[in-house]
Parts: structure tokens; sequence; C-alpha cells
């Protein structure tokens, strides 16, 4: 029995130094990870990072009719940090330029937003029932957007 105790003490030790180092990792890898003008970054305080709860929630909408416009917005945004929790059509393809709508009362998130992706078309349409913070539609201006500055042609 003392001879099962101290292995088990001796491996339990091992274990948790291996845990340590390997949360240790994954943290470090987190940090990189995340670019340096994100949301998060933008907003946190200190060096307290937003949970994933507190992240702003945002639709985009395709208003211009391009396919894979509204996606690649989507993947866009997600890497700095914006909850993209809705990504469909707009009601009409006829949209010159593109719009952020304030929808949750907060109109620093949806300029900050607009900064990000590259337009300064921000307007303020508050509704609480659509429970998020910004709506985007893309309008036949996208191609000057920043998330299509990245693709090389």
């Amino acid at each position: 029995m003392k001879r099962f105790l101290s292995y088990l003490a001796a491996t339990s030790g091992v274990v948790v130094v291996v845990v340590a180092v390997v949360g240790l990792m994954m943290c470090e890898r987190r940090e990189k990870v995340v670019p340096t003008d994100s949301f998060t970054e933008l907003a946190q305080a200190g060096d307290e990072r937003e949970s994933p709860d507190q992240r702003p929630q945002v639709e985009v909408l395709n208003g211009c009719g391009v396919s894979g416009v509204a996606a690649l917005t989507h993947a866009y945004l997600r890497r700095f940090g914006f909850d993209v929790v809705n990504v469909e059509n707009a009601a009409a393809f006829d949209y010159e330029e593109t719009i952020v709508i304030d929808r949750g009362g907060d109109e620093q998130v949806a300029r900050r937003l607009a900064r990000i992706i590259g337009t300064e078309n921000v307007i303020r349409q508050v509704r609480p029932d659509l429970m998020l913070q910004v709506t985007v539609i893309l309008g036949a201006d996208y191609e000057d957007l920043n998330p299509y500055g990245e693709i090389e042609p």
C-alpha cells in the first residue's frame, strides 16, 4: 500500500506540471491569434478580456446580390471579435453603398465596426426586438471595403 501511495504522489505531481505547461501554451497561442486591432483589443479595459457572451452581436446582409459577399464579411468580422449571428440576403439588392446600422443603442459599437470594415455610413435604427447590436448591409461598393482589400486579384 505504501508503494502505491508513493507512486500516486509522484505521478500526480507530474500530471499537474504537464497540465500547467499545456495551459500556458494554449493561452500564448490564443494571444497570438487575436488581431491587435480587434474589437476585443479596442474595447478592453486594462488586461481583462471580454467573455464571448459580451461580444457585439451582428447580422450581415447581402444588399448587392453578389454571391459570397456576406460570407466573406462574416469571416472578417469574426476575426475582430464580433459575434456574427445572422448572414443572409437583404430584402433588396439595390444598395449602392454599404450601411452599418446601430440596432442596440450603442453607436460606438456601430462606428467601430464601420471603421474596421472601411465605411463611414452609420445610421441609427434601434430595434431591441432583433436582439443584436449592429446590422451591416453590404452594397455595390463592397470591393472598396477592407475585407476585400486582403484578397489578391
